[in-house]
Order: structure tokens, then sequence, then C-alpha cells
């Protein structure tokens, strides 16, 4: 009785402990939740305002670029002979006076225009290599990583042991003595010769016995490869041959072996047969396996063209020709989830092909360039003179080859010039003609000069020429010169002088240009906190070009419009999924769910009066347009993205995308 109200009131306490436990576990779960949902609630009040792109934006018609540069009074145009260049004919005599602009010299057109052809097809060729690692990029990122390693494919047949059983050896007093061999072994592989083992299918391939550097006859190679065997000699020993006793097989170079082996039915090779053949040591099939090498004819064909020259060839000459005609079976290329990439090479290849891409892209810049350098040579294919003054020297070509000296000497007379530098990044926008003004370092004044000449080839870094102003100093710099118009007494030779170009923008007057505080920049590149559609902050990737006004402002080719609505970038609770509110207002950028029709002041106000479609990057509408089932809006094809992506923004170039490990875009 006792023992019964003791159990009793141990279930007492077992219940009330678990009574205990669980509504401590309620409480718990319910606090914690009551904080999340709390800490949401107060996230969803934080606010970020936002601006027009219009307010933040700028328009370019030109910019100032400033160098240094050297007054010369004893200019004199050289001319050497290059070696890539044709003169097809000169304009001028030594001792001829000359003036600015007469021409001097003609080169041959064509083989610059040949030039001009291959410097624009090096171009397309690298874009059309980019265009490729790009998609091969978007293929990488969508593809799902295999548990297992990719395979490891061998460039020749590896070396493996035959499974067929080996006869056990009959144990020899010498712990190295190998018994003899008691099959066939052959140093020559003709139509005639047979196997030790085997049936010479896939599954269980002849076996032969080989020494090393065994040779086999065209003949051999076309029976196991099954053709042309109406051509084949009769194995049957003719009138005047020796006849072989049935299932033997002459080897002069194994004179002691005892044929003993199993022979096929009717004593001859199917056609086309699988094989081994074996090199074992001691050339004894009781032997240490040295190599082995298979032949499949079964599974071989169209090669029979190939190994038709062969004649009396090594098994190694065989291998080379049969890798040669039959290349290893590897996974698509196309396809990456055929490679079977782990996550880890997955990784990798993803980081190879993004460095792929860079360089590539760097590739192309210097193409370009090149370009630009042909297609000037060939727009100059007509030497003009930079002076005032005489044709001091022309001598022959051979001997100004020879001799290292230039082909022809104009020297200017009473002219002050100025020798300067440019940017390579101003070369379009700066042409012969031009004005430049120069202020000399020594007397304050300033001077005005044309611009008669500008280098083909960038300057060495020994120059010594200073560049600083619009563009980007640290790329090439080219020489110019320019004859001072108004030059006076108070010019020396070797004077130094500040000069002040006008860059005239070649490009759309039109473009966007933002203020660089309003980018920001990581590894899939430059993006701004864009307003969306919801009125909620997403994560806007942007196409950037040059840089402007000392560069302060950044060109924006594609991914944001003057009509859209951006936060300063830097801002503490400036992130995606915040709600946004226009600058000195409580208003949203676009109307809320119920105002249909009803904007903010400063849409009616007239900035942004044209909202952004989904075509602009905006990655909120690019939700609208999927149904809540998950089906696809008629007209939108989503890409395939990879897994935990998120969709940022669309435009012309492609569609953005974000994932924990960082973003890219997918080429349309």
């Amino acid at each position: 009785m006792s023992k019964h109200l003791k159990a009793q009131g141990q279930n007492k306490k077992l219940r009330n402990r678990i009574l205990i436990i669980s509504i401590t576990l309620v409480v718990v779960t319910a606090a914690l939740l009551g904080t999340w949902f709390f800490i949401q609630y107060r996230n969803d009040q934080k606010t970020v305002e936002v601006m027009p792109v219009s307010y933040l934006s700028t328009s370019y018609w030109g910019d100032q670029a400033t160098s240094s540069g050297t007054i010369l009074s004893d200019y004199m145009q050289e001319i050497f002979p290059t070696s890539d260049k044709v003169i097809s004919e000169v304009f001028v005599s030594e001792g001829q006076e000359v003036h600015i602009g007469d021409p001097l010299l003609q080169y041959d057109k064509a083989k610059l225009e040949l030039d001009v052809e291959a410097k624009e097809l090096a171009v397309k060729q690298t874009e059309l290599k980019i265009d490729e690692a790009q998609k091969q990029l978007k293929k990488l990122q969508n593809t799902k990583p295999s548990s297992t390693a990719k395979p490891v494919v061998t460039p020749r047949p590896t070396q493996r042991p035959t499974n067929r059983p080996t006869p056990t050896p009959t144990p020899t007093p010498g712990p190295t003595a190998i018994p003899p061999a008691d099959v066939t072994l052959y140093s020559r592989l003709d139509e005639t010769s047979l196997p030790y083992s085997g049936s010479g299918t896939s599954s269980d391939p002849y076996v032969f016995l080989c020494t090393d550097g065994c040779v086999m006859t065209k003949e051999f190679l076309m029976l196991l490869l099954g053709a042309g065997q109406e051509d084949m000699p009769d194995p049957t020993p003719g009138p005047g041959s020796s006849p072989e006793p049935d299932g033997d097989e002459p080897s002069s170079e194994a004179p002691d072996a005892t044929p003993s082996q199993a022979e096929p039915a009717g004593n001859e090779l199917a056609s086309p047969f699988a094989a081994i053949f074996e090199v074992r040591e001691g050339n004894s099939n009781y032997g240490s396996l040295i190599s082995s090498f298979k032949l499949d004819g079964t599974q071989l064909s169209a090669i029979i063209q190939t190994m038709a020259p062969l004649e009396d060839s090594t098994m190694e000459d065989i291998q080379d020709v049969l890798l040669d005609a039959t290349p290893t079976p590897t996974p698509n290329p196309n396809n990456y989830d055929d490679m079977g990439y782990t996550s880890s090479q997955l990784k990798e290849e993803i980081e190879k092909k993004k460095t792929e891409i860079r360089d590539l892209q760097y590739a192309l810049k210097q193409a370009k360039l090149n370009l630009e350098i042909a297609q000037r040579a060939l727009d100059n294919s007509t030497v003009l003179s930079n002076v005032d003054g005489r044709v001091r020297t022309l001598i022959d070509l051979e001997l100004a080859v020879a001799e290292s000296k230039p082909f022809m000497v104009v020297s200017g007379d009473d002219k002050f010039y100025i020798s300067g530098s440019l940017s390579e990044g101003l070369l379009g926008s700066i042409a012969v003609g031009d004005t430049v003004s120069a202020m000399s370092w020594m007397n304050g004044m300033s001077y005005s000069a044309q611009i008669v000449s500008i280098s083909d080839f960038p300057m060495d870094n020994s120059s010594g020429y200073g560049y600083y102003g619009a563009g980007n100093p640290n790329s090439s710099s080219y020489e110019f010169t320019a004859v001072v118009e108004d030059g006076d007494d108070s010019l020396e030779n070797g004077m130094g002088v500040e000069i002040t170009m006008n860059v005239q923008d070649t490009a759309d007057g039109g473009a966007l240009y933002l203020d660089k505080p309003y980018l920001r920049e990581d590894d899939a590149g430059f993006y701004v906190m864009k307003a969306g559609r919801d009125n909620r902050l997403h994560k806007q990737y942007v196409q950037t070009g040059k840089t402007i006004y000392s560069g302060s402002y950044l060109e924006i080719k594609s991914g944001l419009t003057a009509e859209d609505f951006i936060a300063f970038p830097y801002g503490v609770d400036t992130k995606e999924g915040v709600r946004v509110i226009l600058q000195d207002s409580e208003d949203p950028p676009y109307p809320e769910e119920g105002e249909q029709g009803e904007g903010s002041s400063l849409l009616e106000s007239g900035a942004g009066e044209s909202l952004p479609s989904a075509t602009e990057g905006d990655a909120s509408t690019l939700e609208e347009e999927s149904s809540g089932d998950g089906t696809e809006t008629p007209g939108i094809v989503e890409p395939n993205l990879p897994d935990g992506a998120v969709i940022t923004g669309r435009d012309e170039n492609g569609t953005y995308f974000e994932t924990e490990n960082g973003g890219g875009v997918i080429l349309d």
C-alpha cells in the first residue's frame, strides 16, 4: 500500500515538472516572438529619404584639361622611315619653302587600310570572346553543385590488370625465379595469332602475352576492327608452306614456350573482337604485370582509314593513332551540370571565369586603342608640314634606314612652338587645328597656340611632361606640337609653360552623369540604393562610363534614369527593404496602394513625371509581373538564377541579381 502511494506521489511530481517546463517554454517562445515582432515593427517604422536623380545629375558639354610643356624656338619636323608604312609619293624637294599644312609626302593607303581592318577584326573577336565568357559565367552561376568531385579525365589509357584468374605458379626454390611461360609469347601479331584466354567480347576480351615492343600488322588490326575481311589472306597454310601443328603459333623469340592455351572454336579469331595485350615480367604469364593495353574493336568505328598506312606498328604507335582518331569522351563543356563540380570547385571555376572576363576586358581596351592608332595613321596618311620654314634635308630612304637618320627634316623660320602632352583619353576630343592657351611660369604671360601635330605613338615614361585635369592621369600620354600665334621677345627657348586645353565632348550631350557620392561599389560593380515602386529601397547595379569634372561625376550608361529616386548609400539605415520618403517630406515617391492617380508633391512639380518601367531595372516591378501562384506573366521570360539569388534590377544589358556571396548580371 505504501509503495502504491509512493508511486502516485512520484507520478504527480513528474506531471508537475512537465507542466512547469511546458509553461516556461510557452512563455519564453512568446517573449522571443514578441521581441522579434517588436524589432520588425521598429525597423519597419524606419524611413530613408530619397531624391530624384534629376536633382543629383548633370549634363556634360565639355571640360578643360591642363598639362605642362616647353617653348621651342628651333623646332624641326623630322620624319623617320618606318617598316609598317610605305611611302608612295613625295611632294617636296630639298631646299623648298613650305608652310604649315602643306603636304610633304603620302603613305600607301592600301596597307594602312588593311591594318585598320585587322585591328577592327581583333576588336570584334575580343568582344565575341567576352560575350561567350559572360554566357559561360551565367551558366556556372546557374549550375547546381554536385556532392561528389568531378571525375579526372586522363589523356591516355591507364594501365590496369585484367580480371582474369591467373594460374597459381608452381613453387620454385629461388624466391625471385619466375616459371617459364606455358602460353605463346608474341613479338609480332598477325591474323593467325591466337590468344591464351578470353572469348573476344567487351566483357571477356581475348588476352595475348606480348614482348615489350611487340608489333601488330595491318591485317591483325583490320581483323580486330572487323573491316576488310574479304581481303584477308586465308590463314590456312597454302601449298609449299610448312604446316604448323594445330594450336601452335611459331615464335622465334620464345622457342621454349609450350603452347597449351585454350583455343577459340574453329581455331580462328572472331571479327571484330576486344583484346588485352599484356607485357609481363620475365615474358611469362606467371610474371608480374608490367603494362597492358586494351583495344575493343566492337566499340571502335570509322578509323580503319587511319590504321591502313600502319605496317608492323608497335602498341605505343597504335595507342597514339587511336587517341588521335577516337578522342577520350569528356563531359559536355556547354553543360556544367555534366561536369560534376562540387561547391568549392564551382566557386573556383566562377572566380576563374571572372578573372578571364577581366583579362579579356583589358585586352579589348588595348585592341580598341590599337584600332584608334591604326585609324589615325590612315587619317594622317598624307603628312603635312607642321612649320613655316624650309625643307632642310631630304635623303635616300635606304641610307636613312641604314644610318637611323630622319628621311626628311623641315626647319622652322622665326617661330616659337610648344611641345606638350595629351592623355590617351583625350585623343578623340582634341585634334589638330584646336587652339590651346599657354601661360609662362617665368613671366606670367599667356599665349595662344594652334595644335599642328599629335603623335601616333605614346610617349615613354622619361618624357618629363606632367599631366593633370580631365581624363585619366594614369593612362598613356601622346606628344603634341602647337605653333604660338602671338609670340614676342618675352618667349625664350626651353621656357616652361602651363597648357590649358578645351575638351569637346564627342558623346551624347544628354548622357546622364551622377554625383559620385551617391554610388557605391562591390565585387559585382557600381550600384545605387534606388526606390522601388513599392516605396522601399533596393540595390540597383548600374553600368558606368567616364568621369568628368575632375572625378566629381560618373557617367551612367544603364540601370538608372533621371526619373528614378535614390538615397545616399552610406546612411546607417540605408538598407534594402527600408521604407523611403521624399527628402524634406513625409510623402512616398510613388503612390501607395489605394492612391491611384495621386502622386507626391515632387512628382506633381515635374520631377519624375514618368515612372520607371521594368526594363529600367526596378526590382519591385519585376516582382509585380509575376502572379501570386508562381506563374509568370506572359511576355516576361525570367532567367535561371543561382540558388538563393534575388533579382535587384533589369535593363537592356540583362538581369541583375544578388546572393549572399555577392551579385552579378545575367545577360539577356
